[in-house]
């Protein structure tokens, strides 16, 4: 009977502790890959979510804020622009193309953006079938607006005031669907794109029926080229250095891009990960010491098979193989099924990442680190089966015989 064979046989009469081990080492595993490979990622999925715009010029307050909202369209607007304003800003000879939008209303949970054609240019994206806007209430659809929404061309819907899906429904104003975009694997995708006078127009009418209820005169009333910010696609790389401070000392603009302000979350977030793999790695040693634990004292009850196996004829380093092989088919099977719930955190927290906010999460297991994954595997078992082989392989046969 083989090393392996006679290992697998003493862990099936052990099967608890073995499975202990074995579940403590998975979670370790499972934590640092999960902490390399998902985190990793996202810097990526954020950059093709915010597709080709560098620059968003939004009213004074948090870059972050105007990024997350105008860019990335995860967090709700923070205040409104002058379009005539924000566009002379964004005049700037080293600015490709630049578009206004205006946010305010949703369908089902997906954005309506009131913009321009230039939006399209600004993300290089490119109708699937259909065409353009060219007046009020006409609606083009991203790839996974329509996809999500069910909706084909020449179908109608209903807006909803707000961002999020249960607000007051504009039914008055009833859209028509004529375009749909192709997939950009950008934030678009999950946009209904329309002309920006028309959203101006229903928000307008809004906030004048509240306005004659209330007596209060709201902004879209007071400001009539209102728009939520301007978002602009650079013509080259030292645009980054020389617009957004141009732009920062006009008193009623801020300029915030959104690779600085994504690099600067994730310098944020690079401490969990740390911390993370830390806790995997304790993990991993805690497994290790369990499992040296449960072959010390398996060892200590196995003399009289040691004392056979000696009798028949096996050398010290064959018993020591035998410790060797347990832990390693310990740690091969920590190591599966750490990867096995990695890879279900990681691959399930991407679907559910793209369901909530549209970041399409694509992790990747590079061979190096799954070579780094095996390694550490084997060596956290070979150090857990180091003593309990060297004491099998060094006792005296006539000490196993006595026992």
């Amino acid at each position: 009977m083989t090393a392996v064979a006679l290992a697998f046989a003493y862990l099936r009469r052990r099967w608890g502790q073995a499975l202990l081990s074995i579940v403590v080492g998975a979670l370790g595993i499972a934590a640092v890959s999960t902490a390399f490979i998902g985190l990793d990622a996202l810097p990526d999925a954020a950059e093709r979510s915010w597709g080709g715009v560098d620059l968003v010029i939004g009213p004074k307050g948090s870059a972050l804020d105007l990024v997350l909202c105008c860019a990335l369209h995860v967090s709700d607007p923070r205040g409104l622009v002058s379009e005539r304003a924000a566009m002379a800003a964004a005049g700037h000879p080293l600015i490709r193309v630049a578009a206004p939008i205006a946010l305010g209303d949703n369908v089902n949970g997906i954005r309506i953006v009131g913009t321009t054609p230039r939006f399209l240019w600004v993300y290089r994206a490119d109708l699937n079938s259909g065409r353009v806007w060219t007046k009020p209430l006409e609606a083009v659809l991203g790839a996974q607006a329509a996809r999500v929404l069910g909706f084909r061309i020449g179908d109608s819907f209903v807006g909803a005031h707000g961002l999020a899906a249960g607000g007051e429904m504009h039914s008055q104003f009833p859209y028509k669907v004529v375009g749909i975009l192709a997939p950009t694997g950008s934030v678009i995708d999950r946009l209904v794109l329309t002309d920006i006078e028309t959203v101006r127009y229903i928000h307008r009418k809004h906030q004048e029926d509240e306005a004659a209820e209330t007596g209060v005169s709201e902004t879209y009333v007071n400001l009539p080229d209102a728009a939520t910010a301007v978002v602009a696609s650079y013509k080259s790389p030292v645009a980054a250095l020389l617009v957004p401070r141009l732009i920062e000392t006009d008193p009623t603009l801020s300029a915030a891009s959104p690779s600085f302000e994504v690099a600067r979350v994730m310098s944020y977030l690079r401490p969990l990960t740390f911390a993370a793999t830390a806790v995997g790695l304790l993990l991993v040693v805690i497994a290790a010491a369990a499992a040296a634990a449960a072959l010390m004292a398996t060892m200590n009850a196995r003399t009289r098979d040691l004392a056979l196996l000696r009798a028949l004829g096996a050398g010290p380093w064959s018993l020591a193989s035998v410790a060797f092989a347990e832990a390693a088919l310990i740690a091969m099977a920590a190591l599966l099924v750490g990867l096995g719930v990695s890879a279900f955190l990681v691959f399930g927290g991407a679907q559910l990442l793209a369901e909530q906010t549209g970041l399409l999460l694509k992790p990747e297991i590079h061979l190096e680190d799954l070579s780094y994954l095996v390694g550490g595997a084997l060596i956290a078992a070979a150090v857990a089966a180091l003593f309990p082989a060297v004491r099998a392989a060094r006792t005296p046969i006539e000490e196993l015989l006595q026992s």
